[in-house]
């Protein structure tokens, strides 16, 4: 009977809710894909957005379950390669960055895939050695990728060229965040009886959240934007101030401390 026993847990292990919301996460990449290659770049776009949420569903619901497991961590970082990797990647140089100049074109759609990987490899190390934190170390690549997606929405609405012209300058600037060393807060706890900056958190959250249902194409590329911005200057201010943990390290060395949040 043990061994039976053994092998249920084992399956469990790759069979369960977390894992299909991570599933979800890559077909959603997957179709973005799909619409790109169709040309149809705002749902390629919305696509974009929807993998991000179940790829932020399925790590609250391991937790919240007591079935977080490293097989979850795999397929979850594999998933957002595609999903906050390659879709935005194509979409950017399909939209834009296929008119500048062949080399430089490619290379920075390349960018994103390459730092999202990056980025997903080093938080997979640093999570399996210390443990989830509640911040991030470097730009999330589900925000880097919704940013580009909600740049498109919005150029949609608008159809103001400059924002297409932008992501020239855009998509190098948001990869190198995803290698970065600087520091993201992470999402709040849903408690409104906890006090301090996550109740400050959960507030504009929540803000957020109601101006995005009202007004989508117009609230999710603001909203990115201004939380980049809050990271790098907040990264600033620590330098400033010379604080110990400051830095602004663009791709962490080897030997860099472990202890860092992901």
């Amino acid at each position: 009977m043990k061994p039976r026993r053994t092998r249920v847990r084992r399956k469990n292990a790759y069979i369960n809710v977390p894992n299909l919301f991570t599933a979800l996460n890559i077909f959603c990449g997957f179709l973005s894909v799909v619409q790109i290659i169709n040309t149809n770049y705002v749902v390629a776009a919305w696509l974009i957005f929807f993998a991000a949420v179940f790829d932020a569903l399925d790590g609250r619901i391991a937790r919240a379950t007591g079935q977080s497991n490293d097989f979850g961590l795999q397929m979850d970082s594999l998933g957002d390669v595609i999903s906050a990797g390659l879709a935005p990647a194509l979409l950017a140089y399909q939209l834009y960055l296929y008119r500048l100049h062949p080399p430089v074109g490619l290379i920075l759609a390349f960018f994103p895939l390459l730092f999202a990987a990056f980025r997903l490899a080093r938080y997979n190390v640093y999570t399996m050695q210390e443990g989830k934190s509640k911040d991030y170390l470097g730009l999330p690549a589900p925000v880097a990728a919704c940013t580009i997606a909600g740049l498109v929405i919005l150029h949609n609405e608008l159809q103001w060229e400059p924002l297409l012209r932008a992501l020239v300058g855009i998509v190098p600037i948001i990869s190198l965040l995803m290698a970065s060393t600087i520091k993201y807060v992470g999402l709040p706890n849903l408690n409104l009886r906890e006090k301090g900056s996550n109740r400050i958190k959960l507030m504009l959250t929540l803000l957020a959240m109601i101006s995005f249902f009202i007004v989508p194409a117009f609230v999710l590329f603001p909203f990115l934007a201004l939380y980049i911005i809050f990271g790098i200057a907040k990264a600033i201010v620590s330098i400033l101030r010379q604080e110990p943990d400051a830095d602004i390290t663009i791709i962490a060395e080897e030997g860099t401390d472990a202890s860092q949040p992901s």
